[in-house]
């Protein structure tokens, strides 16, 4: 009798959805919309098949340039039930000043930025930074270790949600404004996937010299049968939070060891900041993008005067949460070794 029940109210329930159908027909991206995920719009749908080039292996000369501009053209995109934009890519395999070589492991300087246009022109109003080479997986060494080495990563900007169009394509462009990066050898490498796609939507600008390109011929070269990991992100209104657990540092003289833990739903990336007033917060440190969390300082490359330092973490909705401060000595005032310092404290909270 209980499975006769059971059926029947089964069948009710099923009755009563296709009942509402029709109404909530209507409302099929604003549902999706609300749903507490990002949305992605890219040439290819699937943002996994994105792995060439920038991972490791043939390079392809795909890298991101002083004289090297990546356009790509997306179609229009929705943003209704959306709150923020972002524009972003897939980059790795940033080189140090001696690459292959490692008698000089800094990393080649140099700032990456995208544009977004309906046409195919940038100027600085459709211009946005994206990311230091320093905060970027580096590329390996054949013959000796080096500390950053990572597969790629997405990195985002965030965009006025109406620069993204519904109506019209959006066009997207990825360059650098560095002088050293003009070839692989220097640069960093941006993403692809295989294309099967026969209309036109990916070009080259190998004619600018660090800044966006604009005018006739920005659609200088097009390209068939690969596509760059360049894409639109869109976030909802979420609740999501972002915690930062166990925070401690270890002072000495010399150094500073840090380690804490990060706590949300898709953590993207961590990182440490330091003020000299609790209001003007900077980032000290490169992007950490994967768990357990440690980093270590050496004094002199920070300040040996007094100061705050905290830890943040990112989520991939873009929610950031720090943790407490603490308060760093200065090297004159502190002892040596000093009894570990940690922030942990119900206050601990996230922020939007």
């Amino acid at each position: 009798m209980r499975y006769f029940l059971a059926a029947a109210l089964l069948a009710a329930g099923l009755s009563g959805a296709r009942a509402q159908a029709p109404a909530d027909a209507d409302k099929g991206h604003s549902f999706a919309a609300k749903s507490p995920v990002p949305a992605y719009f890219a040439l290819d749908k699937n943002l996994g098949k994105y792995y060439l080039y920038a991972d490791g292996g043939f390079h392809a000369d795909w890298y991101v340039g002083y004289n090297n501009c990546w356009v790509v053209k997306l179609p229009p995109v929705p943003t209704g039930g959306y709150a923020k934009a972002f524009i972003g890519a897939k980059l790795g395999r940033a080189k140090i000043m001696s690459w292959p070589h490692s008698w000089n492991k800094t990393p080649v300087p140099g700032k990456i930025y995208m544009a977004l246009n309906q046409a195919p022109t940038f100027n600085s109003d459709h211009t946005y930074f994206l990311a230091e080479a320093a905060d970027l997986p580096r590329e390996p060494l054949p013959n000796d270790s080096l500390d950053g080495v990572d597969s790629a990563r997405w990195l985002w900007a965030e965009i006025p949600l109406s620069r993204v169009s519904a109506e019209k394509p959006n066009y997207l462009a990825l360059w650098s404004s560095s002088r050293f990066f003009t070839s692989a050898s220097s640069a960093p490498i941006v993403a692809a996937a295989m294309s099967e796609n026969a209309e036109e939507e990916v070009w080259l600008n190998r004619s600018i010299k660090g800044n966006a390109p604009s005018g006739d011929g920005v659609l200088e070269t097009p390209i068939s049968g690969l596509k760059p990991a360049i894409a639109i992100k869109l976030v909802p209104l979420n609740e999501y939070k972002v915690y930062i657990k166990g925070f401690a540092a270890e002072l000495t003289s010399d150094e500073i060891s840090v380690s804490f833990t990060a706590i949300g739903e898709d953590i993207r990336a961590t990182w440490l900041e330091i003020s000299y007033d609790k209001f003007d917060w900077q980032r000290v440190t490169r992007y950490m993008f994967k768990a357990p969390y440690f980093w270590t300082f050496g004094r002199e490359e920070i300040s040996k005067e007094m100061f705050y330092l905290r830890a943040a973490a990112a989520d991939n909705l873009e929610n950031v949460g720090y943790s407490m401060p603490i308060t760093v000595p200065s090297v004159s005032l502190a002892p040596a070794p000093a009894p570990e310092a940690a922030a942990e404290s119900p206050e601990e909270e996230g922020e939007n």
